[in-house]
C-alpha cells in the first residue's frame, strides 16, 4: 500500500547503523522524481497534509494486515484489560495520527525552522526545560516516538545546539530533503556506532545538549531485556548507560497537536529518578517505566506501527 510504503520512510529516518558521507554520485530519475514529490508536499498548508493523512489513515483501517495488523497486536499487548471496541477505535486513529504525523514531516523539513517554531503555541513546564540545558553537568533531551518529534527538533535548537543521532535514510531522496533540513538547525549529527556514542558522551561531559530516542529495538550488543508495559523486551542501554557516566540532567520531551488550527504543545517533563541508579537493569526498567507513562496519556499519538516487541524474553514469534 503507498501510504504504508510512505508512512514507513518517513518514520524509519531516526535510527541507523551507521552515518554515511554524502554520496556524489548524480540523482536517479526516481532520486529527482521523488524529491519533487517531497517538496510538493511540503509547500503543501498544514491543514492539507492533516486533511490528506486523516484520509489514508482512514482507508489503511479499512485492511485488516499490514499496519492495522501490527498496532492492533501491539495495542493487544499494552493494554490487555482494554475491550475489542476500544482496540479498533485506537487502532483507527493511531492510523490517522500516523499518517498525519508523516505528512507533517515533509513540512518541517521543507520549510525554514522558523515554521515549526510558529507551530509551537503552548509549551508546559518551560522552566524546566531552561534549567536542564543550562545545568554544568549537560543535558540529555529524552524524545520518544510519540507526537511529532520533528517539530520539536527545530524548537529545542533555538535554544541549543543539540547533538543528535541520526541514521541516514535507504531511500536516497530522502536522505537529501531531510539532511537539508537538518542543516538548517543548530544541530550537530553523529552516527550511531562508537564515535557517535563518543561525541555524545563529550558533549554531556562538557555541559552540552544531546537528544535521543529511547524506545526502539537495539542490536544484539545494544541492549538488555527490561520491562515495557509488563513484558520483557530487548531495551537499549546507551541513555542509561550516558546518564550513569556523567550524571546529567534528563527530562523527556514529547510534542502533540493541539486541535485543528491550534498548533503544537511541548510537554517537558522529569523521568523517573531510578534512572540514575548504578544498576544498568533498574536504569533501563526506570526509562522504559517513563515512557510508557507517557503513552498512556493518550496512546494514540505513538508509533504502534513499529513492531516493538519482536525480540521478547519470553514471548516468542509475536508479529508471525
Amino acid at each position: 500500500m503507498l501510504s504504508h510504503h510512505f508512512i514507513k520512510h518517513c518514520l524509519k529516518i531516526m535510527s541507523a547503523p551507521e552515518l554515511q558521507t554524502e554520496n556524489t554520485l548524480p540523482l536517479s530519475t526516481q532520486d529527482r522524481v521523488s524529491l519533487k514529490i517531497l517538496g510538493f508536499f511540503s509547500r503543501l498548508s498544514l491543514s492539507t497534509l492533516q486533511y490528506l493523512g486523516f484520509l489514508i489513515g482512514s482507508i489503511a483501517a479499512w485492511f485488516p494486515h499490514g499496519p492495522a495488523w501490527v498496532i492492533r497486536r501491539n495495542l493487544k499487548l499494552c493494554f490487555p484489560e482494554q475491550s475489542e471496541r476500544w482496540i479498533n477505535t485506537t487502532t483507527k486513529q493511531n492510523l490517522i495520527y500516523t499518517a498525519q504525523t508523516a505528512l507533517e514531516f515533509t513540512k518541517t523539513w521543507g520549510m525554514p525552522p522558523e515554521y515549526s517554531i510558529q507551530q509551537m503555541t503552548e509549551i508546559e513546564n518551560e522552566a524546566l526545560f531552561f534549567a536542564a540545558i543550562k545545568s554544568p553537568k549537560g543535558c540529555l533531551i529524552i524524545a520518544p516516538h510519540y507526537g511529532n518529534w520533528e517539530f520539536m527538533n527545530s524548537w529545542v535548537s533555538q535554544h541549543a545546539n543539540p547533538v543528535i543521532m541520526y541514521k541516514p535514510s535507504k531511500n536516497k531522496s530522502m536522505d537529501i530533503f531531510v539532511r537539508e533540513a537538518r542543516t538548517r538547525l543548530s544541530t550537530t549529527l553523529a552516527p550511531t556506532d562508537e564515535k557517535g556514542v563518543k561525541a555524545i558522551f563529550k558533549t554531556l561531559r562538557s555541559g552540552g545538549v544531546s537528544i535521543l530516542l529511547p524506545d526502539h529495538t537495539p542490536h544484539d550488543n545494544g541492549g538488555i531485556f527490561a520491562p515495557f508495559f509488563g513484558i520483557s523486551v530487548w531495551s537499549g542501554i546507551l541513555a542509561s548507560k550516558l546518564i550513569q557516566k556523567t550524571q546529567c540532567d534528563v527530562i523527556m520531551l514529547s510534542c502533540t497537536p493541539r486541535g485543528s488550527g491550534k498548533g503544537f504543545k511541548i510537554t517537558v517533563e522529569k523521568v523517573d529518578p531510578k534512572v540514575y541508579d548504578d544498576d544498568l537493569l533498574t536504569s533501563v526498567s526506570a526509562m522504559n517505566h517513563s515512557v510508557a507513562n507517557l503513552i498512556r496519556r493518550d496512546p494514540t499519538q505513538y508509533q504502534w506501527i513499529y513492531k516493538r516487541f519482536k525480540k521478547c524474553e519470553t514471548l516468542k514469534d509475536v508479529y508471525q
